[in-house]
């Protein structure tokens, strides 16, 4: 039996993305890339004062169109 492990790919991954807003704020993108779909977001997380559901969903589609 032969298994090529160092031919191995990458299909799915999770990835934390660290980010800041203009005025300060930090924020984690906990994104999901797979080879079929690209990237998707799972959840935008706070570290100190939570943004709005408008700045989550700017920061969102930014991260789509930057990576996508």
């Amino acid at each position: 039996m032969n298994i090529e492990y160092k031919n191995g790919r990458i299909v799915s991954k999770q990835v934390d993305f660290d980010g800041e807003t203009e005025d300060g704020r930090t924020f984690t993108i906990d994104a999901n890339w797979n080879d079929w779909d690209g990237w998707s977001v799972d959840g935008i997380s706070w570290d100190d004062e939570e943004g709005s559901p408008e700045e989550e969903e700017e920061i969102k589609e930014k991260f789509l169109a930057d990576m996508n």
